[in-house]
């Protein structure tokens, strides 16, 4: 691991939030963090991308290189507690790397991603990924897979994150990325989008995903059929015969008054309920190996809401994990 370790910066003390109170603690009294600290224990790693290079390639609104900490910054605070779960948070080893220190192009902070994700991954530590622009899943489900035959992924967005690069990538082309990969892991029939919306998407992109045999499941086939079936679906479809499953989420797939401070914000979307309920699905599967959070800008938000959503999907998905 000690070429991970020079690419990575830690995290600063101050959003280790505690009250110094042994009968209320907070999720920053039981993370580890700082090499010293570090244990073949750990299950679960913490890795922040500060970067919105892709968001700026894409035309959008930049600022989504903020959300690592500021997400932090309101996951430290909770406490470990989940009502009416059998295991607890508390009984997870779960360490914060700290975040990706970026190259001097996307292209170079991609590939120092996929190592440390690769590297976890080895190590039998699950990875959490906190973007950053969605360009991160690419060199985040290629770590995770590298040595794997068959994967499958499930993306939960208000954008299909399929653009071709023009020319270069950028945090709309992920996903694209990973299907023309030379000898993907990802083959297109293991592929799901959640929660697509009409009027934000290319009927190009969209019919050549169904063409290519993935899966999409629109906005309004979620609130028709209820998140919980989409999601036994969606599962289903992507680990049917994947050896294992990456699921990101896009917090713009969320409804604007729920999510105002991300990239690109819609009035309509998935309610905080809904990608609560798919993090702590998601946790529960054996076969999750790897979730990414991203395309949160804190500069846009309203009292720190959308990342303190971002951080109790990272609890709900924690949640699930210790309970599996």
């Amino acid at each position: 691991m000690e070429t991970m370790w020079k690419m990575l910066s830690e995290p600063p003390d101050a959003i280790f939030f505690s009250r110094n109170d042994e009968s209320d603690p907070r999720m920053g009294d039981i993370v580890l963090r700082g090499r010293e600290n570090f244990s073949k224990k750990v299950r679960v790693g913490i890795v922040g991308v500060p970067e919105d290079e892709g968001v700026r390639r894409n035309r959008g609104r930049v600022g989504a290189k903020e959300a690592p900490n500021e997400i932090r910054r309101a996951f430290y605070k909770f406490t470990p507690f989940a009502i009416s779960k059998g295991k607890q948070l508390s009984e997870l080893t779960i360490f914060d790397f700290g975040n990706v220190k970026t190259g001097s192009s996307l292209e170079e902070t991609h590939q120092r991603v996929q190592t440390i994700v690769e590297s976890l991954i080895a190590h039998d530590i699950l990875p959490i990924v906190l973007g950053g622009g969605h360009d991160i899943s690419y060199p985040c489900l290629l770590g995770v897979a590298k040595k794997t035959a068959s994967a499958g992924a499930i993306n939960i967005d208000t954008h299909l994150t399929f653009r071709k690069p023009h020319p270069h990538r950028n945090n709309g082309t992920a996903f694209r990325q990973i299907l023309d990969s030379p000898h993907s892991p990802l083959l297109p029939g293991h592929f799901v989008e959640i929660g697509a919306q009409s009027f934000a998407n290319a009927k190009e992109h969209y019919e050549e995903l169904l063409d290519r045999g993935a899966t999409v499941f629109s906005l309004q086939e979620v609130h028709k059929e209820r998140m919980e079936k989409i999601l036994d679906l969606a599962y289903e479809i992507a680990t049917i015969s994947a050896e294992i499953l990456y699921v990101s989420f896009d917090l713009d797939s969320v409804l604007g008054s729920d999510a105002p401070g991300v990239s690109a914000s819609y009035p309509t979307g998935l309610t905080s309920e809904e990608i609560l309920k798919a993090a702590h699905f998601a946790g529960l599967r054996v076969k999750t190996k790897s979730i990414d959070i991203v395309e949160v800008n804190p500069k846009y938000d309203m009292d720190g809401k959308t990342s303190r959503l971002a951080a109790l999907v990272v609890m709900h998905f924690l949640a699930g994990v210790a309970n599996r």
